[in-house]
């Protein structure tokens, strides 16, 4: 494993001369051809602020005043040669670098030379050797040091961390991430309001990764406040956007009057409107940037629903996988789990996209966007792996899912499995066998509901954020549900 951090390692460093883009004079510089030659990896691991060596190529070297330019994320970092050979050159990585994608230049005077794209992951230096088969490893740890038995997975492998905080994974890197089950008193870093407990895997499905997490220690979760967000369904239409806004108002007044109490929210999916991506250029990333514009200081973990696909997406065996890549590249996994407090969340996404061919499409989408409903055996076979690691069975669980798994008809007084197929409810129900307290919460229909499966496991359907997907309060004077209740959330 020394053999290929050192490989990986052989690309090259960069040293902390932290340059704002507005301030750096290489927006207007020169481009030139100057004949310098190294090879450029992908991704490379290196510590904060360590070095990296490029192999250089028919020796080819850049000469020591060159200096090293990476521009990434609206900022410019500005990296000296430390030494440089026929052979190699080695710079410096800057301290205030982060993890992340950047373009590599090699600057010389006024000139610069555009060298390609690389992706530096900032990683703690650990004395440990991953073993045979082990494509991911890191540490997880806290600034009180490392934190032993957190929950990992890669989406379909689960492990825990050891006593040093040490996790592997003899991952196939399917899902192409990382992510942590966040342990009980904890908290990740946040990008906005989306807690960032996961990380994107860059390499091949036989390369070896080193992906680190760190905790902050917190306190307040022994009584705190969920917000559950159903159906929020924005898609630049209706006047959507000023009644958005008089949502997020109240929920930012409401956590100001409670300022003194732990707060996170979990939504239940359709934040978006496949319909209106391409036809009203509404799509994930706006709904990003939308809610961490209006929504401060809140963590918000997210579930998918079945307009969060990509509906132009053309029909086929793997459509369910290819519609729901814009999710998992700007929201996060589809699927995982996180511990608040006492209780243990699960976020699942029991819908399976179809997308089936339609005739004549005049709106840029491909198909019918229809869908089945259930959770499919991927996330089944790794939710008995993550349920396996709650040792204590009688502490809440609570599920996120989009469509609601069971209804609760007044008129016969019977509650019914309200997945496409009663077997499919029946098989998630199963894997909870041994819980003594269980709440599926979902959204989807838009209404209110509440279903008394048995003595352990009961159904909260949550209402819609936006109510009848905005129209009443575009045409009257109140917002309300397809049920006449109000819209908003629990």
């Amino acid at each position: 494993m020394k053999d290929t951090i050192k490989y990986l390692v052989w690309i090259f460093a960069i040293v902390p001369f932290l340059i704002a883009c507005g301030d750096s004079n290489t927006d207007d510089a020169p481009t030139d051809d100057f004949d310098v030659r190294f090879e450029l990896p992908a991704t490379v691991d290196v510590s904060k602020g360590g070095e990296l060596t490029f192999t250089v190529k028919e020796g080819k070297s850049p000469l020591t005043t060159d200096s090293f330019l990476l521009e990434g994320g609206g900022i410019s970092y500005l990296c000296p040669i430390l030494r440089t050979s026929s052979e190699s050159f080695t710079v410096r990585l800057a301290d205030e670098c982060e993890s992340g994608s950047y373009t590599a230049y090699l600057k010389r005077d006024a000139r610069k030379k555009s060298i390609g794209k690389i992706y530096i992951n900032i990683v703690d230096k650990i004395d440990f050797e991953p073993s045979a088969g082990t494509t991911v490893f890191g540490l997880v740890s806290s600034e009180e040091g490392p934190v032993a038995n957190v929950v990992v997975s890669d989406g379909t492998e689960v492990t825990v961390t050891d006593d040093k905080g040490i996790y592997e994974l003899k991952s196939a890197k399917k899902w192409g991430y990382v992510f942590i089950s966040v342990p009980s008193g904890y908290e990740v870093a946040a990008e906005g309001v989306f807690p960032q407990f996961y990380q994107t895997l860059k390499g091949a499905a036989d390369v070896v990764e080193q992906k680190d997490f760190k905790l902050t220690k917190v306190d307040g979760q022994d009584r705190y406040k969920l917000f559950l967000l159903g159906d929020m369904h924005l898609a630049n239409r209706t006047n959507d956007a000023a009644q958005f806004t008089q949502f997020t108002t109240d929920l930012n007044a409401y956590m100001a009057q409670h300022s003194g109490q732990k707060m996170y929210a979990l939504t239940l999916g359709d934040m978006t409107w496949d319909l209106y991506w391409y036809k009203n250029n509404y799509a994930l990333p706006q709904y990003r940037e939308t809610i961490n514009r209006q929504v401060k200081n809140l963590q918000i973990y997210h579930t998918m629903g079945n307009h969060d696909n990509d509906g132009a997406t053309i029909h086929s065996d793997s459509v369910d996988w290819a519609a729901s890549a814009p999710y998992r590249r700007i929201i996060g996994p589809r699927y995982y789990s996180f511990n608040i407090g006492k209780v243990h969340y699960v976020v699942l996404d029991n819908l399976i996209y179809v997308n089936s061919p339609k005739k004549n499409s005049k709106d840029g989408i491909a198909g019918k966007r229809d869908y089945v409903r259930r959770v499919d055996s991927l996330q089944l076979d790794w939710l008995r792996r993550d349920l396996a690691t709650v040792e204590d069975k009688s502490a809440p669980v609570v599920v996120a899912m989009h469509a609601a798994t069971y209804r609760y008809n007044k008129f016969n007084d019977k509650v019914t499995a309200g997945l496409s197929d009663p077997a499919y409810s029946a098989e998630l129900k199963a894997c909870f066998d041994g819980f003594e307290e269980v709440h599926y919460v979902s959204g989807h229909i838009h209404k209110n509901l509440l279903a008394r499966v048995d003595d352990r496991l009961i159904e909260h359907n949550i209402g819609a954020v936006c109510g009848s997907w905005w129209r009443t309060g575009a045409n009257h004077f109140q917002m309300l549900g397809p049920d006449a209740g109000p819209n908003g959330y629990a």
